[in-house]
């Protein structure tokens, strides 16, 4: 099952990232193959994103793979990286707040918000939060802060038990389910 979801999501990758979708696959297949002991003992959410980002940062050495980087260029200065989001998991879309946002990885180029490639937020299956924040994050990422495509990666004691893909603010239909 693991390796039919892989094959989906490169796939779906090379459609909307080109060669690049070769290279995040290929990451992603070491940091589970690499880090089973990580994966098996239920290890902390961040341990695994920041793991996962070293991977990551050998297949994009052109571009500077992040985790929970929050800033962003607005009239060329550094500012706090802000989107209007639900304050809470549980408000209802209409009750909207600015909110400081802190992606779990992101590729990118620093400097600038012309060359932002990825965002990922990742999960781990047993966390039985909200998930509907992280799709929020992401349609805001794709959109207004010009992320061209937004991941959700969710990962189990095996590797990863599902994913969706973001572009220009809405989730893309991939068959892996």
């Amino acid at each position: 099952m693991i390796e039919n979801m892989l094959s989906t999501l490169c796939e779906s990758l090379l459609q909307l990232i080109g060669y690049r979708g070769i290279d995040f696959t290929k990451a992603l297949s070491e940091f589970i193959c690499k880090e089973q002991f990580l994966l098996e003992n239920d290890i902390n959410e961040r341990t695994l994103t920041r793991k996962l980002a070293e991977y990551l940062q050998k297949y994009f050495p052109d571009y500077n793979v992040d985790c929970e980087y929050n800033r962003m260029m607005q009239n060329e200065d550094y500012v706090k990286k802000t989107l209007k989001l639900p304050a809470e998991q549980t408000v209802e879309i209409s009750d909207i707040t600015q909110r400081t946002v802190y992606p779990d990885i992101i590729i990118h180029r620093r400097g600038n918000n012309n060359n932002n490639l990825l965002v990922i937020e990742v999960k781990k299956s047993a966390n039985r939060s909200n998930k509907d924040f992280d799709s929020w994050k992401l349609e805001a990422f794709t959109t207004r802060l010009n992320y061209r495509l937004g991941l959700y990666l969710e990962f189990n004691e095996n590797g990863f038990s599902d994913f969706a893909l973001y572009k220009e603010g809405k989730k893309i239909e991939a068959s892996n389910d």
